[in-house]
This record gives C-alpha cells, structure tokens and sequence, in this order.
C-alpha cells in the first residue's frame, strides 16, 4: 500500500527525483574510485615491469662482460639496488640465502627486516611471482624474481615493491570529496524539484481545490490561466468543460421550470374543473373518481421527478447544524401523525452535526410512508438514529412481508415496485430517498428485519458542528409509543 506521503503527485516527483540523483552520484562515484584504481594499478606495473627489465639487462651485461666471480650474485643485487635511481614509492631489495643484503636508498633493513614472514615467503620463491604486501611504511604491490649466478650456489632473489598506500589514501579522499560533493548536489536538487513540481503542479491542485468547491457551491468559478504550458491547456480545457456543464444546468433548470409550470398549470385546471363536475349516474361518478385520482397520481409523480432532477443540482442541499436527538425526537412525532399504529423510538444520536434537517426529514418520513404502505395496521414500526463509526444513522424498520435478497440491491431504482410490496405509489420515493442520502455523501440500503420485515437505513458521513468534539451513542432504547423492541441498529450492520 502506497504510503500517504507518496500519494501525491508532487511527493512522487520528489521522490523520484531524489532516486535519480542518488543513482547518478553513487553510479559517477563508483566509476570514479574504479577508474583512479585502476590507473593506480597500471602505473604501479608498469614501475614493476620497468625495475624488473632493468635488473635482467643488468645481469645480461654481468654475464657478457667476462667470466663470472664468486659472489656475483651478491655483487648483482648490491650493484642494482644502490645503481638505480628509483621514485619515492618504489623500494628495491635483494636476499641471498634468505638474509636481506641489499636495499635501495628508499628502504632500510629494518623497515624490512621487521616482518620476517614475508622475508622468509621472498627467500623461497624459485619463480616469479608478484602480490601484495604490508611493509613498516604502509601496503606496498611487488613483483620478486629469483637471482642464480654461473659458478655460484648462493640462492638470491631479487624484489621490485611500490608502495600504494599513499594512492590508496588520495583515492580515498577523492571519493571521499566526491561524495560530499554530491551529497551536497542531491539535496539541492531535491530542493528545487519540490519548488518546481510545487510550481508546475499548481493549477493541478486549483483544479482539485475548484472540484471540490463545485461540488459543494456552484459553478460559477475558474481556474486563471498560466500561459500556453502542457498544464495550462489543462487549466483551459478545464474551464471549457466548467463553461458548459454551466450552460446544460442552466438549460436543465430552465426545462425544469418550465416543465413544472406547463404541467402544473393544466393539471390544476383539470382538477378544479372535476371538483365543480356533477355526477348524474353512478358511472359519471366513477369516472369523475378515477380521473380525479389519476390526476393526484400525475400530480405526485411531476413532482417527485422534479425534486429528483433538483438533486443533481449543486444547491440542493441546505448545510446547517442540527442537534442530532431534537431532529430524532420531531421526526418521531411527524411519524405518529401519518399513521394511528404504534411507533417505537428505539435510539437517538446525540450530538450537533452538520445536514439539512429538511431533506432527512423528507428522506426518513418517506420511509415511514413506505413501512405504513406495506405493513397491516396497527403494526409496530421502529425507527431511531445512532452513531456508526464516522456515520450517522436514521433507520426504519416494518415487521411486513419483507424484501427478497436477490432485490434489495434494486429497490432504490426509479420505478422499481416489487411484487410482494406493490402499493398505489409512483415507484419513486425510495429513489428520493437515495438521492438525498447520496447527496450528503451517504448511501441508502436495506437489510432483512430479524423476526420478518426490512430494514431501511438512510447512512450520512458525520460532519460535526463548529465547536462540537464528536456525538455520543444513546444505548438506551427511547419509547414513543407501547412496548419498545429491541433496537433494529445491529441489524443494519
């Protein structure tokens, strides 16, 4: 899962960023310190191949000069190390029977003499042979050959040694400065990639901000033009697209103002003129009935699809505070007044939180319209509100035939009127009541009532009021009518 930090598109980048710079300064510091080691290494052969042919051809010239003396060997390796003229870094020694006799200017037989072990590994080369080693003056990379003399038996060895320590440490610090350098370079750069996406991204979030504040007001706002970049055709296109959602819901109002009007204005002419109607025969008086309740029927039905049409509209709702156990407690007296049965108040939230009281007030009471529809009289109703999480919750339950499980997902779907709870409705008024919840960021839903019966439960997010820390849970189940059941909220779950 992605972390919050990173979610955005501005800490991405930085992200990013910070990567690619890391990469690219270990990448160059890598290939640096390779590349200075690996010159290290052929300068140092190069200065053991050259010591190396010197004291071969210097042999060669011995053994063309004349008839070899006893002692050459020693004479060689004295001749060689004290004959050169060597760089500060290269030390040359001879060994004659594993005793060190000769040493150039630039070592002394007790820089060398301290580490017998390596003496001794020198004394019995009989080939040869090249490696490293940890001299009194630091690491040192040699290269030593084994020295024989005509009419000689003495067993000598000749040792070409370059010290790296000092290179190693230049390396070293070279790295090292490379990298402090860089380090350096990567939180500068972190820093102007945060400005700059800041910058780049910034009428990214004004779109994002505009978004919001649509949804919430109208639309009337813009986001200002930054010029002709990649982001700000988006800030046009944007605005484009704002400039004619504005012209269709405008459009849309219009029809529906003039739609509410034209279909009114007849309807009620109609209506009065079967009102002042007289029936002569009792079939005139079940025409005049049947025309009089369609009429009611087209009347209800103009009206809830304005009202559903109205709900896509960005001013719909009403925001204001309101105490959350009042709203529950006058609702639980609008619903006595629709129906002589028992109602029972099973809980109510406390707390102020942020709704518009009329619209759940519309959304509840069309629930209850809906369990007396369906339910026989005198049949218990439950309702109440409670706090779920960061929810509220206003719920109503009827102990009548029930919704099947294979439907429930479908009863909130305009002109859904199931068999087993068809009434004389327009098929509509659950559909109202998902508007509104949809509107204040809820949703509706229905669950089976344990004992028979459904469960309808109208979810809001709980927006608290200025000032009010959080709502409180009623446990307490409050009567409104003759014996309160248990409460139906777990039900709901």
């Amino acid at each position: 899962m992605t972390s919050g930090f990173f979610r955005s598109a501005r800490s991405r980048i930085l992200g990013w960023s910070v990567l690619l710079l890391g990469a690219a300064l270990a990448a160059s510091t890598l290939a640096t310190h390779v590349l200075l080691v690996r010159g290290m290494n052929g300068q140092v052969n190069a200065e053991l191949s050259h010591e190396i042919r010197e004291f071969q051809g210097l042999a060669a010239r011995q053994r063309s000069s004349g008839s070899p003396q006893r002692g050459s060997v020693l004479a060689l390796l004295q001749a060689r190390t004290s004959q050169a003229v060597l760089e500060p870094d290269v030390v040359l020694a001879g060994l004659l029977n594993g005793r060190l006799v000769a040493t150039s200017a630039t070592a002394t037989a007790r820089s060398l003499g301290e580490n017998p072990g390596l003496l001794a590994r020198w004394a019995a080369i009989q080939r040869p042979a090249s490696g490293t080693a940890e001299l009194a003056t630091g690491q040192a990379r040699y290269t030593a050959i084994p020295v024989r003399a005509f009419g000689d038996h003495g067993r000598g060895v000749f040792v070409a040694a370059v010290l790296t320590g000092p290179q190693q440490a230049g390396i070293s610090r070279t790295t090292r400065l490379q990298l402090e350098a860089g380090a350096v370079a990567l939180l500068l750069g972190s820093a102007l990639a945060w400005l700059t996406a800041g910058r780049v991204l910034r009428p990214v979030r004004e779109t994002t901000d505009l978004a919001r504040k649509i949804t919430d007001s109208d639309l009337s706002a813009r986001i200002p033009d930054r010029g002709r970049s990649d982001v700000g055709e988006l800030a046009v296109t944007f605005n484009r697209m704002l400039d004619r959602l504005e012209a269709a819901f405008a459009t849309q109002r219009m029809f529906l103002a003039d739609v509410g009007h034209e279909l009114r204005t007849p309807i009620t002419v109609i209506q009065g003129n079967l009102d002042t109607m007289q029936a002569t025969s009792p079939d005139d008086a079940e025409t005049l009935a049947i025309a009089s309740d369609e009429l009611a029927r087209m009347t209800r039905l103009v009206d809830d699809l304005l009202l559903l049409a109205e709900a896509e509209r960005p001013d719909f709702l009403r925001l204001a505070p309101a105490d959350l156990g009042s709203l529950t407690r006058l609702l639980a007296a609008k619903a006595r007044t629709l129906d002589d049965r028992p109602w029972v108040l099973t809980g109510a939230a406390h707390g102020q939180a942020v709704l518009d009281a009329q619209r759940i007030t519309q959304a509840v009471m069309q629930l209850a319209a809906n369990a007396v529809a369906h339910t026989p009289p005198g049949t218990v109703v439950e309702f109440g509100s409670a706090m779920a999480g960061s929810a509220v919750e206003f719920t109503v339950a009827d102990r009548g035939p029930g919704i099947p499980a294979a439907q429930r997902r479908r009863v909130f779907d305009r002109f859904t009127r199931l068999e087993a709870r068809r009434s004389g409705g327009t098929g509509l008024g659950l559909s109202i009541v998902a508007a509104i919840a949809a509107a204040h960021g809820g949703r509706a839903r229905v669950a089976e009532r344990g004992g028979g019966g459904a469960a309808f439960c109208l979810a809001i997010p709980y927006v608290p009021a200025p000032g009010q820390p959080g709502a409180r849970r009623d446990a307490a189940g409050t009567q409104a009518g003759p014996s309160a059941p248990a409460s139906i909220v777990g039900s709901l779950a």
